[in-house]
């Protein structure tokens, strides 16, 4: 899409106007071509086109706002035959209204690109701003940016950010298509495009998560893509598990002797790492030792994934070693109490 050729944007607004006429001429049954408020509005649409572009270096478009010159005076004619009236519309009013119009597509241009700059900002995009002001100013009716970010050294994400301009002329950044490239697996194809429509807005770290098989929570569901089953699009479909299938992260948590229990702030990271998507780094505590494990969340088995320090994934009997369940949770009572020990020693109260 980024190869296309310069579109005439002047040509562009014409065939727009022509649309509308078309539309409307089959609505009426008089003639609309002698209509005079349907010329006085035509008019003012190609005043508007003609500032909007005025000073274009394209030399297509520059032999367009000629011919439109042309017609613009044929219509001015029409609409008034007195050559006074349309010297001092061309001294007075059509000046006026070309530094308006100018200042306002300035202003809207303006807000449209920091509406997108914000966009793309949430969802964990950034430093592009001159390339999306360079494609809008070409006009195209569409237009899309390449980005690759490297994971690691095996893994890469490339990624097609998608825009669109809509009827009034505004560009809107409308999702991106995502490629998971894993060294280790060059066979596997992992891609999938993400709508930036009706408030789905998965960011880059979360569709990183996705593409590599994990779950990611928004708003309360737990979403997963099936590696097993695609759409007529292409897109991996969505498995979704809503709060009533019963997958509560926090309990299953407690459950395991994590050192990043003991600390609140800990806790609420981890939780919401694993929400994201991510496989996080924990420590288990066993004898009184610690030991690094990986854990990711697993809605769909109401569990969580573990893996050791190779990735290997191992079961919850083997992380915990010779440390038992009713251990575990007697080691989370102690600890418990001594957190509201120590809130009590700080002047604080839990209610």
């Amino acid at each position: 899409m980024n190869n296309q050729q310069p579109v005439n944007r002047v040509e562009m607004e014409l065939n727009q106007w022509r649309s509308r006429e078309e539309r409307f001429s089959k609505l009426f049954s008089f003639s609309l071509s002698s209509n005079r408020a349907l010329l006085k509005e035509k008019l003012e649409y190609y005043d508007s086109t003609a500032a909007k572009y005025k000073g274009t270096p394209d030399l297509d478009e520059r032999f367009a706002l000629k011919v439109l010159r042309e017609e613009r005076n044929r219509i001015e004619k029409q609409l008034y035959p007195n050559l006074m009236i349309r010297l001092l519309r061309r001294l007075l009013v059509v000046p006026f209204k070309e530094r308006v119009i100018v200042r306002q597509n300035e202003r809207r241009t303006e807000q449209n690109n920091q509406i997108l700059y914000s966009q793309l900002q949430r969802a964990g995009f950034s430093g592009l701003s001159e390339k999306i002001e360079g494609q809008i100013r070409q006009g195209h009716p569409q237009f899309a940016i390449p980005v690759t970010y490297y994971i690691n050294d095996k893994e890469r994400l490339d990624h097609q950010l998608s825009f669109v301009k809509d009827q009034n002329g505004q560009y809107r950044f409308d999702g991106y298509k995502t490629n998971l490239y894993n060294e280790a697996k060059p066979e596997e194809k992992r891609e999938q495009f993400f709508s930036m429509v009706a408030g789905n807005n998965v960011n880059a770290t979360e569709a990183y998560n996705l593409l590599a098989g994990r779950a990611i929570q928004r708003k309360g569901t737990w979403m997963q893509l099936d590696m097993n089953d695609k759409d007529p699009n292409g897109n991996f479909r969505i498995k979704e598990f809503h709060s009533g299938y019963g997958y509560d992260l926090e309990k299953i948590l407690q459950q395991l002797p994590l050192k990043e229990l003991l600390n609140k702030n800990d806790a609420d990271k981890l939780c919401d790492a694993l929400k994201q998507g991510s496989r996080h780094s924990v420590s288990f505590i066993k004898d009184g030792n610690e030991q690094r494990y990986y854990i990711e969340a697993n809605p769909q088995f109401k569990s969580v994934n573990i893996y050791d320090e190779y990735s290997r994934k191992v079961t919850l009997n083997t992380a915990l070693g010779n440390k038992t369940m009713e251990a575990v949770k007697l080691t989370h009572k102690i600890n418990d109490r001594q957190e509201q020990s120590q809130t009590k020693k700080n002047g604080m109260r839990i209610s």
